[in-house]
């Protein structure tokens, strides 16, 4: 089980580790350039001062009291660095010390010779070097004030660095909380749109929280129309399903009351196989329109649609003359298409038994087929009581029922929804209207293509 964690939280600890790794990125770089920017500048501060004594030695011999007034000059030169002086002669015995000469015990008796540079600690400076006659000179330079100065100056990187993580975590967590409160806000309307509210978007909301809003309400209305579909169709398919169950178990049980001829089981037998094969087509029209959408990414398959009507309207035929309806057929082929074979199939028998089931008897229905401008044009006909206008659009939807002319009630089920899902898999279209016969036209547009816009033309 993975650990909680809080989004405020998170944006607050990734502004404050950002913006405290990147100040000590830039902070620590530029404090050691001017760390060596001052160390180079009291190394030459105190090599000046050996230079300005090896010139005052210069083709002179000056007396130590002399020279004590000129190292008071060069003292004021420098206040805020204290320097002292101590000359050496020939024999490496002391000339004479000067200026603040308590820094000299810092200093061994016999610096090395040449002109070298010795720090003594963080803050003394040593240069000794030749002069005039033989004789040596050793500066002592005090760089207290320039490492104050640079004290003073990490302190305030420091300060800064601290000042920039707390504006930046204070940032982050006021950042935080606002997109907090936003999700929180979407949850909570997600949460009341359970009971059928839509999804509110919050004020003023960012983009991205628009999205994450617009991309909800979608998925909650999708949910919504599927929980609606799934109920229309459990009480859909009980419907479908009771009415033939309930006519088999009826005649089964009045003819067991008593003894009867073999013919009259025929005839019960007869009705329980007619009862079967409605059974058989609700069930094919389920399972049909369960997997239509499956069946959209399957290979699709070049045949004649008028010459498997032909073949595959023969249960139609039968149930047409039982019923004593005239079912006529003109399909004019060849009329080749590339589709799901089964899905278009099954929907055209469920548009013919449609029109059967719906057609007084001795009145007929007409099926016209033909192949024309790179689509298959399928037109039925019958002498029903119609489809009432505002009944039109929505048949089409599994288990919808309406009313008649006559006061009947209209069942349609899944053979319709069937039908239009199939059709519109194809790429075409479908539409109800007013027959001439004084029924109902259902008229199909099939494209040869599969996925390709009825009426686009020849493939």
């Amino acid at each position: 089980m993975s650990r909680r964690w809080f989004l405020q939280r998170r944006i607050t600890l990734a502004f404050a580790l950002t913006t405290l790794l990147l100040s000590a990125a830039l902070s620590v770089p530029f404090g050691a350039a001017v760390h060596g920017t001052l160390r180079s500048e009291i190394t030459s501060l105190a090599r000046e001062e050996l230079d300005e004594a090896r010139a005052y030695f210069l083709d002179r011999h000056p007396s130590p009291d002399e020279f004590a007034g000129v190292a008071a000059s060069m003292q004021s030169e420098h206040p805020e660095n204290p320097l002292a002086w101590r000359i050496l002669d020939a024999q490496g015995a002391v000339w004479g010390e000067f200026g603040r000469t308590e820094l000299l015990r810092h200093v061994p008796p016999s610096p090395p010779g040449g002109k070298v540079v010795i720090e003594l600690g963080r803050s003394l400076r040593v240069v000794s070097g030749r002069l005039d006659g033989g004789m040596r000179a050793v500066v002592v330079l005090d760089a207290r004030h320039q490492e104050g100065a640079f004290r003073r100056f990490t302190w305030s990187v420091v300060g800064f660095v601290l000042l920039a993580t707390a504006c930046a975590t204070l940032a982050g967590h006021l950042l935080g909380r606002h997109a907090s409160r936003l999700l929180a806000q979407v949850a909570e309307s997600a949460r009341a749109s359970v009971g059928g509210e839509a999804v509110a978007e919050p004020p003023a909301a960012p983009e991205e929280i628009r999205a994450v809003v617009q991309a909800l309400q979608g998925t909650l209305r999708s949910i919504r129309e599927e929980g609606e579909g799934t109920r229309l169709l459990v009480s859909g398919l009980a419907h479908e399903l009771r009415s033939p169950l309930q006519n088999l178990m009826g005649e089964t049980q009045v003819a067991l009351l008593r003894e009867r001829e073999p013919g009259e089981y025929r005839r019960v037998l007869e009705s329980h196989l007619e009862e079967l094969g409605e059974l058989s087509r609700v069930v094919d029209n389920l399972v049909t329109l369960a997997s239509i959408e499956e069946a959209r990414q399957h290979a699709v398959e070049r045949f004649d649609l008028a010459a498997e009507g032909r073949l595959r309207l023969a249960r139609e035929q039968a149930l047409a003359q039982r019923r004593g309806v005239e079912l006529r057929l003109a399909l004019e082929g060849p009329a080749w298409i590339d589709g799901d074979r089964e899905s278009l199939l099954l929907a055209l028998r469920n548009v013919v038994s449609n029109a059967i089931e719906w057609s007084p008897p001795g009145r007929p229905v007409e099926v016209a087929l033909r192949a024309n401008d790179g689509e298959v044009e399928v037109v039925v006909d019958d002498a029903g009581p119609g489809v009432a206008p505002a009944d039109r659009e929505r048949i089409f939807r599994p288990f919808q029922s309406g009313k008649p002319a006559n006061g009947q009630r209209a069942g349609f089920g899944l053979g319709l929804a069937l039908t239009h899902s199939a059709v519109r898999s194809q790429g075409g279209r479908i539409a109800v209207e007013s027959s001439p016969a004084g029924g109902a036209r259902f008229r199909l547009h099939l494209p040869v293509q599969r996925g390709r816009s009825a009426g686009a033309g020849p493939a």
